[in-house]
């Protein structure tokens, strides 16, 4: 989980553990690569705007890094314009959610995508 609000990370790493997830938390790009390089994780979900790496930039160093490309990558964002939804499914995002978002429809989307990433990985 890469969100640079303390509050909001805490609100959606509770629920994803709920749910049963094992959840690390990044505050911004930078520090999710650092930890990505360290532990391999099986989804990234980021925010947008935040400080010294944002989640457009992310979304590239993931994507052209040959041990990352990977990972599914989720942006929850409140700014929600074409040009930023268009843009990050160019980068290579595999979903965009706007936020605020409904916890049960957040929870569902990532199963389905780490079960999809699971089936094309057998």
């Amino acid at each position: 989980m890469v969100e640079d609000t303390p509050s909001l990370a805490a609100e959606i790493v509770d629920i994803l553990r709920m749910e049963d997830f094992d959840v690390s938390i990044a505050k911004n790009g930078v520090d999710a690569l650092g930890q990505l390089r360290s532990r391999l994780a099986n989804i990234v979900i980021s925010d947008l705007f935040m400080p010294e790496m944002d989640g457009f930039q992310l979304i590239m160093e993931v994507k052209k890094d040959a041990s990352l490309k990977h990972i599914p990558i989720v942006i929850l964002s409140a700014r929600t314009t074409i040009d930023a939804i268009e843009k990050v499914k160019e980068l290579g995002a595999d979903l965009f959610i706007a936020k605020p978002c409904d916890s049960k429809y957040l929870v569902g989307s990532i199963r389905q995508i780490l079960q999809r990433n699971n089936n094309n990985n057998d």
